[in-house]
């Protein structure tokens, strides 16, 4: 798990004048991806502060990655990038290119940014934007790839290794009655130690939800294809992009807001179709952290 800092930069924000909505954002889309915030701080709009604040959560409390918001436009006032190069030993430039080059998209006074990214020791500093809608778009476009660098900068993976595993809820489904096709729904409460809220499967059990990977339809037989995909899924989740491999027994995944640990692969075997594949590759696990899951959530491998 990854530590991260959040700094604001804003003269209003520091007097108490505005709401910091952009930290927020930022607090919210690192924790969904399975990191923990450590520290979230409110400065004003000065270089030297910002530069002491970025030292101290870089230096003395060693945290992984920092975010920064606002400041980074072309206002006098505006001394983000500035502090942050007097801090960083290395540049990454190719991060506030990808975070341009995405909102130049939505919008071309992106080419207005002054954003820069760079390494201090083993932490990653990076500017985002002071919107908290410039917040989200950079930040998905960076955070699955940013994981990788992070690991290599940490020695904890090789430069070609693709070592993050983040994929995303495809369909969520729940029944009231055992032994029938669940009804997909757009979002679930899942309550921890239980299950999803409503669901004929909830209980004090091993069992509590149930995950169907679509990456386990490679091995249905070819002449039994059709008939898997035309007849549904029949477990609580159905996600994408996390190997099989990586869904055993005892891995942790944060699926939306909740956490689940897997204690079973499969059931007992049926015939072919879909209740073979569901029988194989289903995999049953224990709410570990409740909260609230809806489909296109990511999907995390803590553990």
């Amino acid at each position: 798990m990854f530590k991260v800092g959040i700094l604001t930069a804003s003269d209003k924000g520091s007097r108490g004048e505005r709401e910091d909505l952009s930290g927020q954002v930022i607090k919210s889309m690192v924790e969904k991806v399975g990191w923990e915030v450590k520290v979230a701080e409110i400065v004003p709009d000065k270089k030297e502060t910002i530069i002491a604040k970025l030292k101290e959560f870089a230096d003395q409390l060693k945290l992984d990655v920092i975010f920064t918001t606002g400041g980074t436009g072309f206002s006098p006032r505006d001394v983000t990038p500035e502090a942050t190069l007097a801090v960083v030993e290395r540049l990454t430039p190719g991060i506030p290119e990808a975070m341009r080059w995405a909102s130049l998209k939505k919008t071309p006074r992106a080419m207005l940014s002054r954003a820069v990214a760079g390494i201090r020791g083993q932490t990653i500093i990076i500017n985002l934007p002071g919107s908290p809608k410039g917040v989200q778009e950079c930040l998905e476009v960076v955070l699955s790839s940013l994981e990788h660098g992070l690991e290599i900068l940490k020695g904890t993976a090789g430069e070609c290794a693709a070592t993050s595993h983040v994929g995303t809820v495809l369909a969520v489904n729940i029944s009231a009655v055992k032994g029938i096709v669940k009804d997909s729904v757009p979002e679930a409460r899942v309550i921890e130690n239980w299950g999803l809220e409503g669901d004929a499967h909830a209980g004090d059990w091993d069992r509590q939800v149930s995950i169907f990977p679509e990456e386990a339809l490679a091995k249905v037989p070819e002449e039994k294809r059709e008939e898997v995909l035309s007849a549904g899924y029949t477990e609580n989740f159905t996600i994408k992009g996390i190997p099989l491999e990586k869904l055993m027994v005892g891995s942790i995944l944060r699926i939306g807001e909740c956490e689940v640990e897997i204690c079973q692969v499969g059931k007992e075997h049926k015939e072919f179709g879909r209740p073979y594949i569901v029988s194989r590759e289903g995999r049953f696990g224990r709410v570990l952290k409740g909260g609230l899951v809806k489909v296109g959530d990511q999907v995390v491998c803590l553990k």
